[in-house]
């Protein structure tokens, strides 16, 4: 008999598996050598296609999403509305449909308002990579400083110089 810790909790937490995860495997392993693998199997229960069909799709997009044509196409794009699959995307291009709810009227605005802003940023006069990346977060921020910056951060120091400098030891 088998202690009840070797029993994963169930997806809620109130209750236990019956099959411990070694045997799990074991009773899962033709199921999933029946439908190919993980892959294949998302593949046809989520978007209705094989593994050679989306092999296919990212071979004639030269293996680049097909929005942005510079990132690997990771994700496949699907009409919500009616499940026909459109392309294969990168994760950015993926979410940022998502987030806009693959409304057209609503990416055409989003648009519109990004070229609107600089637009006149350009007609100010103002530096328009100058304004999109600062060179450190807003004070009282918890977001971190951009990747090689040392904003907010002190280089080539060792944690004993502060207790020399407090004891008058350091070097001048």
């Amino acid at each position: 008999m088998k202690p009840v810790e070797e029993f994963p909790l169930t997806r809620r937490g109130q209750a236990r598996y019956t099959y411990c995860k070694p045997c799990h495997n074991i009773r899962g392993k033709p199921s999933k050598e029946r439908v190919g693998g993980s892959r294949t199997y998302h593949l046809k229960r989520r978007y209705g296609i094989t593994a050679e069909v989306a092999d296919v799709m990212l071979a004639d997009q030269g293996g680049l999403c097909g929005l942005c044509r510079m990132a690997p196409a990771a994700h496949v794009d699907h009409d919500h509305a009616t499940g026909a699959v459109r392309d294969l995307l990168c994760f950015n291009c993926n979410g940022g449909l998502g987030q806009f709810r693959d409304d057209p009227a609503l990416l055409r605005a989003a648009a519109r308002y990004v070229e609107a802003h600089r637009a006149g940023q350009a007609a100010d006069g103002r530096a328009l990579g100058a304004l999109s990346r600062p060179e450190s977060p807003p004070v009282g921020s918890s977001q971190r400083p951009p990747r090689g910056s040392t904003a907010g951060r002190q280089t080539r120091r060792t944690s004993t110089d502060g207790r020399r400098t407090a004891a008058g030891e350091a070097d001048g």
